[in-house]
């Protein structure tokens, strides 16, 4: 999970009951159980008063935590590629925009007011793209994906231009990247990879605020 704001006492999750559980950590006692997803669940997210959990059943939930119910479905198939495993999900500071990344190395940037997908694009190869990040700013999304790669994409180029996808490898593990996530004040980011390495990595000369 990622995305989930340490001043809120209860803790979303989820795995292989298909099924985010909500709990309460400070009490240790679960208080609900969301139910929709039909395959397992990879990743959880918190933006505003909701919750967003990507699946393997290829679709993006949108949770309203106030009523516990589900009030949009985004993802399935995207065009002419068909559908895949959500793998990570990330929003951006201002909560209107979601990018998603896939398990056939698809990225997908979604306007959440209006449950629109806008832009999808590719910032590794045709491979897992398995962790995505909105920077602070938020104009680049930092990604990691199964061919050990740690990708920086700018996210205005992406909607001017959708015919090329503006990424710039910064980064590389000798296996899987699992994880990638920014720092929150700092321009810099730390990674965790299948290299059983976690390395904190400078982004000075990548971004700007």
């Amino acid at each position: 999970s990622s995305g989930i704001n340490a001043e809120w006492p209860l803790r979303p999750g989820g795995g292989g009951d298909n099924l985010l559980h909500v709990t309460d950590v400070e009490k240790g006692v679960e208080l609900s159980q969301f139910k929709g997803h039909t395959d397992a669940l990879h990743c959880v997210t918190s933006y505003r008063t909701f919750l967003a959990t990507g699946s393997a059943d290829s679709t993006i939930r949108l949770w309203d935590r106030r009523s516990n119910t589900c009030v949009k479905v985004l993802g399935a198939a995207i065009g002419t590629q068909g559908a895949a495993g959500v793998t990570s999900i990330t929003v951006n500071n201002f909560g209107n925009l979601m990018c998603a990344s896939r398990e056939d190395g698809l990225c997908m940037l979604y306007d959440i007011d209006y449950g629109s997908l806008l832009q999808a694009f590719t910032p590794h190869s045709s491979v897992t793209c398995r962790s995505v990040q909105f920077y602070r700013n938020p104009r680049y999304v930092l990604s990691g994906s199964d061919d050990g790669t740690l990708a920086l994409t700018s996210i205005e180029q992406v909607l001017s231009d959708p015919d090329v996808t503006p990424t710039e490898i910064i980064g590389t593990h000798r296996d899987k990247v699992i994880k990638a996530a920014w720092h929150p004040i700092k321009q810099a980011f730390a990674t965790a990879s299948a290299d059983r390495t976690v390395c904190l990595w400078s982004a000075k000369d990548g971004v700007d605020d």
